[in-house]
């Protein structure tokens, strides 16, 4: 039948679901929120990327009346949801953020607030992160809109020396005092900067600019300024056919920027699309040589998808720097690296200094997005179970080549390609095409294993904890395109010293035999690590075990409490009723004995009465 009440006419599945979810999601937040003091937590992440349940963040949420001293929030919003204004509407009553994040920002309701909140903490934020999402509402939306010059902060000038500016524009270093991390994403930058309205670009270590109109110009400026900045940490994202650079500023204006300082630590690099320059990239980065500590390069071009060029798309592409990798980057300092390579390519640029490396992370990336109908850990995880059977040829082999030129009819492709694929998704595909697939697939996942019995092996990286292979970008978007492999230890060897099997070993004690020894293996903080995630995982399990089990028993109690009353209400109605039930009875026993002796005392000849049984 129809719904009783009117506002639900009409309403779609998936309104019925989200909000359904929403319901959910501040249900289980409720159970949390109660077993909190107040004003102690510090910290709260929403990065679910929807908008947040009433009774969160809005005017008269919990943590804006029970929580105002958080000093980090962060939050991945819908845009798109009306109801977003009044159900962050508290974020303007925070007053001791130390850094605040806020990603999916839309429309100006949403700026306003977000501006609020700046205003009320802008002497304590050391860390702000940004994100506009692009729409019609968001096209007014702009570096001016977030309010962080003077005028907006309300900053004076009295007793400090600084000048306020009266535009729009960026305001002085001291309108964010703390400030030291700033991380814009599709922010429309400003066309132009002065000497003035830069300032608040020199305090800053670490800088992240993700696909910013005017992104270009805004390095291009910096590279000319006199003061040079002292940045520690810098990520750069853009892609060069979505924006509109201006005459003359390309990859040239990267390469000039990165060249106009030196410190850096930690860069990461994603150019789509730049056109051929004769800037190289590489020079930018063997400027940073000494300090650079981490690098990821992420490169895209586009490229032809068929045979006749007609139709392109965004590929990854290897630089051909990456040969030459050993006199770009210092191995012997940089711990952390990603690019776009082969296993077999890597392997060959980072052999010459192996013995001396120092890197602890190694990720060669390739885009999901290319590889979507692939699934990477299935290809490995049966190439590794095939090698472990124990062929006593090549282990290739047992898969035998591919004759190119044998008949559908004749040849068995199924059990080839039923051992890397998926068949449902490929039901339409030539047999014969499918398994050049599939031996394509085979390739890759020999070509990675190879790699990595190498870097983990004796003449490898010995350095190296964690080799990662493929997307990890976007969470678990491409979770099917990840493969994640870590240097193994047995567990009885510990800092060079061998413990024997059975022997007692709290985690106290490893983590003060850590401590006290500094030069002790890697494989005593891994080790730890793996022992404090699983323990870790299973408080997490148990609290959430004995949240459920306190809120099962308190509803029990509250039952039995509501089931005890309800009894002793129907007890005494039940009383109630048989008493007058009773007193009916004697009523009506008199009345019958009254009659009875009235016509036993009449004529007995006129009536006989039988007496009632």
């Amino acid at each position: 039948g129809l719904p009783e009440s009117p506002a639900t006419l009409g309403a779609s599945d998936e309104a019925t679901a989200h909000q359904q979810f929403l319901d959910d999601v501040k249900d289980q937040l409720q159970l949390i929120f109660t077993h909190l003091k107040p004003n102690r937590l510090s910290t709260f992440e929403w990065r679910l990327g929807t908008c947040v349940p009433v009774g969160v963040l809005d005017k008269e949420g919990y943590l804006s009346r029970y929580q105002q001293r958080l000093t980090r929030l962060s939050l991945v919003t819908d845009g798109t949801c009306p109801e977003t204004l009044h159900r962050l509407e508290g974020v303007s009553r925070l007053s001791c953020l130390t850094a605040f994040e806020w990603e999916g920002l839309q429309h100006p309701s949403e700026v306003d607030l977000l501006r609020q909140c700046i205003r009320r903490n802008w002497r304590r934020l050391d860390h702000l992160s940004i994100g506009f999402v692009p729409s019609a509402f968001a096209r007014a939306l702009c570096w001016e809109s977030l309010g962080l010059q003077q005028s907006e902060l309300g900053v004076g000038n009295i007793g400090t020396g600084e000048t306020r500016n009266g535009d729009t524009g960026i305001g002085n270093l001291t309108a964010l005092p703390a400030l030291s991390t700033l991380s814009l994403s599709k922010v429309t930058l400003p066309p132009d900067i002065s000497s003035e309205r830069d300032a608040i670009f020199y305090s800053l270590r670490a800088l992240t600019l993700r696909d910013c109109p005017n992104q270009l110009r805004l390095v291009q400026l910096l590279s000319r300024s006199q003061k040079p900045l002292r940045l520690t940490h810098f990520e750069f994202s853009f892609d060069y056919l979505l924006h509109e650079p201006g005459e003359g500023r390309s990859l040239s204006a990267v390469v000039r920027f990165l060249c106009s300082f030196r410190g850096l630590q930690h860069l990461y690099l994603r150019l789509s699309n730049f056109p051929a320059s004769k800037s190289h990239i590489q020079d930018a980065i063997r400027h940073h040589q000494s300090t650079l500590k981490s690098l990821v390069y992420h490169e895209r071009q586009l490229a032809p998808i068929d045979a006749d060029g007609l139709f392109e798309d965004d590929r990854d592409v290897s630089p051909a720097w990456v040969t030459n990798l050993s006199a770009i980057v210092d191995l012997g300092q940089v711990s952390a690296l990603g690019l776009c390579a082969s296993p077999s390519a890597a392997r060959l640029c980072l052999r010459p200094t192996a013995k001396h490396s120092q890197l602890q992370i190694l990720h060669l990336r390739f885009s999901g997005l290319d590889r979507i109908h692939r699934d990477i850990p299935r290809e490995i995880t049966t190439f590794l179970h095939e090698t472990r059977k124990g062929y006593s040829r090549h282990p290739r082999s047992c898969w035998g080549s591919v004759n190119r030129n044998a008949s559908n009819d004749n040849y068995n492709y199924g059990p080839i390609f039923d051992e890397y694929f998926d068949r449902s998704q490929f039901e339409y595909m030539d047999p014969q095409q499918a398994v050049l697939a599939s031996s394509a697939a085979i390739a890759e996942a020999e070509d990675l294993v190879s790699f990595a019995e190498w870097a983990f092996g004796p003449h490898g990286l010995p350095a190296l904890q964690v080799l990662a292979f493929g997307d990890f970008s976007h969470g678990d978007r491409y979770r099917s395109q990840q493969f994640l492999m870590r240097r193994a230890y047995s567990p009885w060897e510990c800092g060079g010293k061998t413990i024997p099997t059975g022997a007692a070993c709290s985690l106290t004690s490893d983590m003060a035999q850590i401590l006290q020894n500094p030069h002790s293996s890697p494989s005593s903080a891994v080790d730890l690590l793996d022992l404090y995630l699983c323990l870790w995982e299973c408080y997490t399990i148990k609290s959430a075990g004995k949240i459920r089990l306190e809120e099962e028993r308190r509803y029990l109690q509250n039952s039995q409490k509501w089931l005890a009353e309800e009894n002793k209400k129907l007890q005494q109605c039940c009383n109630h009723q048989e008493l007058l039930l009773w007193d009916r009875r004697q009523a009506f026993l008199s009345v019958h004995q009254g009659v009875l002796g009235t016509l036993q005392n009449s004529d007995r000849h006129s009536c006989q009465i039988s007496e009632l049984q």
